[in-house]
């Protein structure tokens, strides 16, 4: 009814014009706007810098991860877009919930669960493999393993097109959020179940999800940063299917660094890929520098990225997961335990820092190479309440 609608365009306008919304919009507008003046100077001082550019921090790897908790992909270059980085973590596992003792599930209560290594180590062995069909209408996904004894494998289309036509949707829970995901189909599903099954025959009921354009999962606005905020209304950024943020940054340096506490302690070393993270940065200046820096550049001039690191990555039996064989050990986090127990208990250890893109830069890409400029430092911040396991 006309009554009905006034009522709610004038939610809306009190919601949007809130005094309190109204000192966020400002802060936010305002930290943005010192930014890109800030990294107007920053290109001015580097333009006039007679520092050898090869001594300058750079990204040394990419990597996106196609399903949540799957192999990662190594990758030249890429774009982001509101989740991320492009086809990073757009696709998930998930397992359904027990039907509640009243008999049903209130709307928009999560019916499925995410479901991970944490819960399954043998999904470190599914390897993914993109692969584009000659008349561009399908974007493949083929998903192997060696756990199948054989040439086993299978195939998601994951096209956006296609996704929007899957037919069969429910709300699934990612950590304390709900989001809207689309089923994509029994073949998938049934290969993921012949491997996780391996760590439990209970698990033959795990599906695989894809993320819907129209979802909405934001970050949390206890770490996102003024200036990280997106649009006229200052909006949080999306979270994706990523465990908390979309991005993880990490430097080699600090991988460097724990890898010769291993190593003193007759220990073998770890690869990056135990951590996960998206984007690899060398040459920095020390290990874990990167726990103070708060923006960075990547690029150059008008078409680099801004990215905002907003807080410390803590570490779970995921870490401690051989990212090729599903093979499970007490390392790298009983060592991180010794000099990186910065949260609210000594369990809590971190390497990497997690980080939201920048409102400017999306649709603007990265590659491999590319120098890496510290825009802004400041102190660390770790988890402000006990990390979630799962």
């Amino acid at each position: 009814s006309t009554v009905a609608v006034c009522t709610a365009i004038v939610i809306v306008l009190l919601n949007i014009f809130h005094p309190k919304r109204i000192h966020l919009l400002i802060k936010s507008h305002r930290a943005r706007r010192e930014l890109r003046k800030l990294c107007a100077q920053k290109q001015i001082d580097e333009d006039s810098s007679t520092t050898q550019d090869d001594d300058r921090p750079r990204v040394s790897g990419i990597f996106i991860h196609p399903i949540k908790s799957m192999r990662p992909v190594s990758i030249t270059e890429t774009k982001f877009d509101k989740h991320g980085l492009l086809s990073d973590r757009r696709l998930m596992l998930v397992r359904p919930l027990p039907t509640p003792l009243h008999g049903s599930f209130a709307k928009g209560e999560a019916t499925h669960r995410f479901f991970t290594q944490r819960q399954a180590p043998s999904l470190a062995t599914i390897e993914l493999t993109p692969v584009l069909s000659q008349d561009r209408t399908r974007i493949l996904l083929k998903v192997s393993s060696k756990l199948s004894g054989s040439n086993d494998h299978a195939y998601i289309d994951t096209h956006p097109n296609t996704i929007k036509k899957y037919p069969v949707r429910y709300p699934a829970g990612v950590w304390s959020d709900v989001v809207e995901v689309a089923d994509v189909g029994d073949d998938a599903a049934e290969y993921v179940a012949s491997i996780v099954c391996k760590d439990d025959p209970s698990f033959k009921d795990v599906r695989v999800v894809s993320i819907l354009e129209s979802s909405m999962r934001k970050v949390s606005d206890k770490y996102c940063p003024d200036a990280a905020r997106v649009g006229f209304f200052s909006d949080l950024p999306q979270g994706g299917l990523t465990d908390g943020f979309p991005i993880l940054v990490a430097t080699e340096a600090s991988l460097e660094l724990l890898n010769q506490k291993l190593k003193k302690k007759g220990k073998d070393s770890v690869p990056m890929s135990r951590f996960r993270p998206n984007i690899v940065i060398g040459k920095t200046n020390k290990a874990f520098d990167e726990d103070n820096w708060k923006a960075i550049k990547i690029g150059r001039g008008k078409d680099a990225v801004i990215l905002h690191l907003v807080k410390g990555c803590p570490r779970c039996k995921q870490s401690c997961t051989d990212q090729l064989t599903g093979e499970r050990g007490e390392e790298p986090v009983a060592t991180l335990s010794e000099f990186r127990a910065l949260g609210r208990s000594e369990e809590d250890v971190y390497f990497a820092q997690n980080a939201v893109l920048n409102g400017d830069s999306y649709n603007k890409g990265i590659q491999v190479g590319d120098p890496v400029t510290i825009l802004m430092r400041g102190e660390a911040v770790w988890d402000m309440e006990d990390v979630q396991a799962e």
